[in-house]
């Protein structure tokens, strides 16, 4: 630091900010690569889920729901109208029975089921395997579209290992048909 030489005060000027108006321009393939990755979004049902973790319990719910509702499920205030039990299933067996139970629920025109998946005591390396898929197929398409919201049971009906799921209101008149897959 000995060879350090100070500049002159002779060149020293504040640069002046941006003006408004002369904002950095917008590009359409920016734009476009935008609603792109929106639309794959929406297509392949990622997004628009917002996920509450902590240590053992999960919830989401869809943007936008009232916080009033999602805190209502998660005291067990709706009675739910029927259940599955994951127990013993792999997780391919698991995910098609998942689907399958949500899509008849939906049908018959059912708005709070419960899933019972286990906390995973009795798996590999003791980890919750049908936990962590529950949470990913009911955010992703087939059934983002019929879910409203989920969380954690209470505890006398299978705590951190079960889960209430919402279902939207079915009132179509025309009767549910799944896609072929």
């Amino acid at each position: 630091m000995k060879d350090v030489v100070p500049l002159a005060d002779a060149g020293k000027k504040r640069v002046p900010p941006p003006s408004p108006a002369k904002r950095a321009p917008r590009f359409l393939a920016q734009e476009e690569q935008e609603v792109f990755t929106h639309l794959v979004d929406l297509v392949s049902g990622g997004g628009e889920f917002e996920l509450t973790y902590s240590d053992e319990y999960v919830d989401g719910a869809i943007v936008g729901l009232s916080p009033k509702i999602l805190k209502k499920l998660r005291r067990g205030e709706f009675s739910y109208q029927d259940y599955i039990d994951l127990h013993g299933l792999t997780r391919d067996q698991a995910r098609d029975e998942v689907i399958r139970f949500v899509q008849e629920s939906f049908a018959r025109k059912f708005r709070c089921i419960l899933v019972v998946s286990g906390r995973g005591l009795n798996s590999r390396d003791k980890q919750p395997v049908l936990k962590k898929g529950l949470v990913h197929w009911l955010t992703r398409s087939p059934l983002k579209r019929l879910i409203l919201a989920f969380a954690s049971a209470r505890t006398y009906d299978g705590g951190a290992g079960a889960f209430y799921v919402l279902l939207r209101r079915n009132e179509g008149k025309a009767p549910f048909v799944t896609p072929a897959v």
